[in-house]
């Protein structure tokens, strides 16, 4: 495959090139343009200098703040914890500070690390000046702009003007408020990738397109190392001869990005056949080990993980659950992850064969020229190809979007409307004091110190509310311990995932409300799905009748034998009945969490 510039790009080209590559973020590219960039002008020397800086940045966002997104998901004492730090006044502003600090004493060091390069240069040249014209001086000084302080602090100053402006576009394009607990972190996120992107802009601006001191050396070794390639390769396919010590380099530095990330290695000397599969492969491998070893500490851990990338399990969560603990499944995925890494270096290597590079004749025919183009014959070329299109099929049945509800449904049933029966109604009052000691999401209901009988209770209308609505009932008021945790916690719990993926609570308008009803079926299956009680946004409505179809697969509901009809309430204000508009309504706001359920009749 020939390279996308045989020719230099003009400068207009290269103008509107980093153009985009500054507000590919904008348009939600990711770090995919500036990969494109790599990949398309490998002798564009500025130009990769850009995208690799985009990269990296994408690359720092990445370190600073997936860990504690991690931690996050982790357990609901590090939720708490991370909650209660980032709700204190001024935390943002601090992290904020705190990176604009570190950027600062970055660019410092870039300055000192400069001005010894200049001096470094001044000598070089007043030797030679003095060798040449002994008693002449240097009459003009050929300083580069990263050795003044001057431009340091304009730099900075500046990246805090464009920050703004690139939060501004930000937030007309995405007007949604986020309510989220994260939501400072999240204004942090963006606060560090707005002013990493100007500091670059300015800093390569500044400079005079020069290459910032601290880049300049690791820089330009990798440039030197694509150069070699591109040389290497047109001396392949024009025939002529090419130095083996050079030759040797490129497999060197072919080798270097096969341990970084197999697959990476094989693309690097145009290999794509081979190099995209294996590549493909390692990330799904990743994958699947951090699923299976998470799922091990916490299965929930694991579910939680896979809805940051917008997936839930293909299965039942009963099934998941018990799956997760059998530690053979991430012992597995992390074997077959190292055993990817010594494939791919062992064919890697042979690529590089004196008989490949034409250094030896090939007896046996069986030499593989690089860059011919096509898939090459052999077992050792076509392998990855195929186990990646085996595990691509695996991975639709077992990690599916979380906006999809897989399972069969079942005929809509005739009671689906018989949902919010009062005579069974009970309002839980759990003293926020007592002990946690769950024991798993499945269980009975939520019990503490019943009253004696009904007549203790408290009788509530016999007036018909609505027309699915409560006719009479009686309400046991319970305070005691805490015991493990009712099938309506694990609903709450697994219905977290999608909000957060959906930024559900984030779009809602305020006030907001509805009522949904949904059955859940003995496989887990969520079915019949429908909206009891709209409100005045017919667009978060559907949100929320999506949101509740993405639930499934759940656990089946413990101690039932058939399914369960569920009527739920959601809102986004205060636990007041003078909040919602309805009768139903204000009858629902007091369960927990909005949620009744019963189990439908045969």
């Amino acid at each position: 495959m020939d390279s996308a510039n045989s020719q230099y790009l003009s400068p207009w080209a290269k103008k509107s090139l980093t153009f985009f590559l500054w507000l590919s973020p904008l348009f939600s590219l990711g770090p995919f343009f500036a990969f494109g960039i790599l990949f398309a002008f490998p002798k564009e020397f500025r130009l990769r200098l850009r995208a690799i800086s985009v990269i990296a940045i994408y690359v720092l966002n990445w370190i600073l703040f997936y860990p504690v997104e991690l931690l996050h998901r982790s357990s609901m004492e590090w939720e708490g914890t991370i909650n209660s730090f980032l709700a204190k006044d001024g935390t943002p502003f601090r992290m904020k500070l705190g990176f604009f600090l570190f950027c600062f004493f970055c660019l410092l060091a870039n300055y000192i690390h400069s001005i010894r390069r200049n001096r470094k240069r001044e000598l070089v040249r007043e030797a030679r000046i003095q060798n040449d014209f002994p008693g002449s001086g240097l009459r003009t000084e050929m300083r580069i702009r990263d050795t003044k302080f001057d431009t340091i602090l304009l730099v900075l100053i500046l990246a805090l003007i464009i920050q703004f402006f690139f939060l501004y576009i930000t937030e007309n394009l995405n007007p949604q408020k986020n309510l989220s607990p994260l939501a400072p972190l999240y204004d942090v996120h963006q606060f560090v990738f707005n002013y990493s992107i100007s500091l670059c802009i300015l800093l390569f601006s500044f400079n005079r397109n020069k290459i910032p001191s601290l880049m300049a050396r690791p820089y330009l070794r990798y440039m030197e190392g694509i150069r070699i390639r591109e040389a290497w390769k047109k001396a392949v396919k024009t025939e002529g001869k090419f130095p083996l010590r050079l030759e040797l380099i490129v497999k060197e530095k072919a080798k270097f990005r096969d341990q970084i990330l197999p697959g990476f290695g094989h693309i690097y000397v145009y290999e794509y056949w081979r190099g995209f599969p294996i590549l493909f492969l390692t990330l799904l491998l990743y994958l699947f080990s951090a699923v299976w070893v998470f799922s091990y500490i916490s299965p929930i851990f694991g579910i939680q993980f896979l809805a940051g990338f917008g997936l839930k399990p293909g299965i039942p969560d009963k099934d998941f659950f018990i799956s997760s603990q059998n530690i053979a499944y991430a012992v597995f995925s992390v074997a077959a992850l190292i055993g990817l890494y010594f494939y791919s270096a062992t064919i890697l290597e042979k690529s590089f064969s004196l008989e490949n590079l034409g250094i030896k004749k090939d007896k046996d025919g069986e030499s593989e020229p690089f860059f011919k183009p096509g898939l090459r014959k052999g077992f050792r070329n076509v392998l990855p190809l195929s186990l990646l299109f085996h595990l691509v099929l695996l991975c639709l049945v077992f990690l599916i979007p979380i906006s999809i509800q897989r399972g069969k449904k079942k005929e809509q049933s005739a009671q689906k409307n018989d949902h919010f029966r009062p005579e069974k109604m009970e309002f839980y009052f759990i003293d926020p004091n007592v002990p946690d000691d769950t024991q798993g999401l499945n269980g009975g209901v939520i019990t503490g110190n019943e009253t004696e009988n009904k007549e203790k209770g408290e009788k509530i209308s016999n007036e018909k509310v609505a027309d699915n609505g409560p006719v009479k009932g009686y309400i046991k008021k319970i305070r005691g311990k805490k015991v493990p945790p009712t099938y309506s916690n694990y609903i709450s719990a697994k219905m977290r995932i999608p909000e957060s993926y959906m930024d559900y609570w984030a779009k809602a308008p305020h006030p907001y409300s509805s009522v949904v009803a949904y059955t859940i079926t003995q496989d887990g299956d969520v079915i019949d799905v429908e909206l009891v009680e709209a409100s005045d946004y017919p667009d978060q409505d559907l949100r929320t009748l999506q949101l509740v179809e993405s639930l499934g697969p759940l656990m089946p509901p413990p101690a039932t034998k058939n399914d369960i009809r569920v009527t739920e309430l959601f809102w986004n204000g205060p636990i007041d009945p003078e909040f919602v508009p309805t009768p139903l309504q204000k009858e629902m706001i007091n369960l927990f969490d909005g949620r009744y359920m019963e189990e439908l009749p045969e």
